[in-house]
């Protein structure tokens, strides 16, 4: 192995990557992050979901301490989707969204800082927008994805990669939010009470 090192080094050294690039890359791949938090993302978003709309039904010291406690793991593991993000970033030495593997990981990170900002007043919007991030990161891991990092196609080799792609890209967040926010304001419609009217109205 440091026969081969060097052997990089010494004809290839022009295009050798940094230390520190292949040490995040090492640690990268070792921990498979997008893979490991998605699952998370759909447990902890169901349960938020129950217990926001028991919450509806019926208000009590334990409910509110549990969805906080979902709000606190939900933020976690959005700051774990980030490093993940930054990690990548960092080993291929462009923006993160330059294939369909990072569309989609970057994607369900766009969503999730959307359900985020929005659902500062409404404990069923960040529910919400979890379970979505858990299934966009679902469908970045089938096995037509490819998730390798690898050399940037030349047509995205520009400074509109920066601005224009992840603009456009992040855009299908909050229509995706849209969507789903959607669906759940028609379900709690139809579990509206006269009794439970104006919790309900709080939480759409």
């Amino acid at each position: 192995m440091e026969g081969i090192i060097k052997f990089q080094k010494k004809y290839g050294g022009a295009v050798y990557p940094a230390e520190h690039k292949i040490d995040v890359e090492i640690a990268y791949n070792k921990y498979d992050i997008f893979k490991t938090i998605y699952s998370y993302y759909m447990y902890i978003g169901v349960l938020m979901f129950f217990l926001v709309i028991f919450q509806i039904f019926k208000k009590n010291k334990i409910l509110d301490f549990s969805v906080k406690a979902c709000i606190a793991i939900v933020i976690l593991l959005f700051t774990l989707h980030t490093g993940g993000l930054i990690a990548r970033w960092i080993a291929s030495g462009n923006a993160p969204w330059s294939n369909a593997y990072e569309s989609m990981i970057y994607v369900g990170w766009a969503t999730m800082l959307f359900g985020l900002l929005f659902g500062r007043k409404s404990s069923m919007t960040i529910a919400a927008t979890a379970f979505l991030t858990a299934f966009i990161l679902m469908v970045a891991h089938w096995n037509w994805m490819d998730p390798e990092i690898a050399n940037l196609q030349p047509v995205l080799n520009s400074y509109w990669l920066m601005i224009h792609v992840s603009i456009i890209v992040a855009s299908y967040g909050p229509f995706a939010l849209g969507m789903i926010l959607g669906l759940v304001a028609l379900i709690l419609m139809i579990l509206t009470t006269k009794k439970n009217c104006g919790a309900v109205a709080n939480d759409i």
